[in-house]
């Protein structure tokens, strides 16, 4: 189990590509299939690529510099509050930190006011939980 003591730059350094992992795997197990018939049933993948559900960058640029990613000297994790306004991708934000934590030994727990919210945001992110 991590603590979070441990956050140097080897293991900063992996984490882009461990996010790059967990939002390729989101993609393809979200809408790949869709992406397939499309394509194939267009001959193009014009807009099966406006169909894919994946990442934006903000999301991504969020995402590592909560992580630490860019903070030379960092050696543990920082208590970190940002605003996300709505529409902002908060759950997306918030499954791959979930994912990511995870695949690096954290023990998480995510925590909301509404339930609707918190079964809303773990179904996005249930088909990678199970993987």
């Amino acid at each position: 189990s991590n603590n979070g003591n441990d956050w140097g730059e080897d293991l900063k350094q992996k984490i882009p590509t461990l996010l790059a992992g967990v939002f390729s795997l989101f993609t393809v197990l979200k809408s790949g299939a869709s992406y397939n018939r499309i394509e194939a049933a267009a001959g193009s993948s014009v807009l099966g690529e406006k169909l894919l559900m994946k990442p934006h960058g903000i999301q991504v640029l969020t995402l590592l510099f909560l992580l630490g990613c860019g903070k030379r000297g960092q050696t543990s994790l920082e208590s970190l509050m940002m605003q996300i306004r709505t529409g902002e991708g908060k759950s997306m934000i918030l499954g791959a930190a979930a994912v990511v934590f995870a695949l690096l030994g954290f023990r998480v727990r995510t925590v909301c006011y509404s339930e609707y919210l918190s079964t809303r945001d773990f179904k996005l992110f249930e088909c990678v939980f199970d993987r």
